[in-house]
């Protein structure tokens, strides 16, 4: 085995890796608030317009609130996001989790969602906002 070879191979990975890393490729970058959250809902769904958002204690998914049964969900779909607007949402229940606030969205009939939301405000903002 040529070491010299086995050396080199690994330095062009390792290269490449730090290019990826600082062109912040290879994943979907972490939401960090309400705001972040409805500037994409409004940039991914024609003619949304959020009024107040959250997102998960892990910073993955959101959900974004338009007004009474308005509402966008933001999911991850490898290094980019789907949204997904609904008519007709409604909260089913809020409740105090040991993250923050787990709120539980009834999407459609028979149909249910639920996210822990680690700010508290946030979290009483967008239930007020869905309705």
């Amino acid at each position: 085995m040529n070491w010299w070879l086995a050396a080199g191979s690994l330095a062009a990975v390792l290269a490449l890796a730090g290019i990826a890393w600082l062109l912040k490729l290879g994943g979907a970058q972490r939401l960090e608030s309400g705001d972040d959250a409805v500037a994409l809902a409004e940039a991914l769904v024609s003619g949304f317009e959020g009024t107040a958002g959250i997102v998960s204690a892990s910073g993955e998914l959101a959900a974004v609130a338009g007004g009474p049964g308005d509402l966008v969900l933001i999911e991850p779909l490898g290094a980019r996001y789907r949204a997904t607007h609904y008519a007709g949402a409604r909260v089913a229940a809020v409740h105090p989790a040991p993250e923050g606030t787990a709120i539980t969205l009834e999407l459609q009939p028979g149909a249910v969602f639920r996210i822990t939301v680690a700010d508290v405000t946030a979290a009483e903002a967008f239930v007020a906002q869905l309705g």
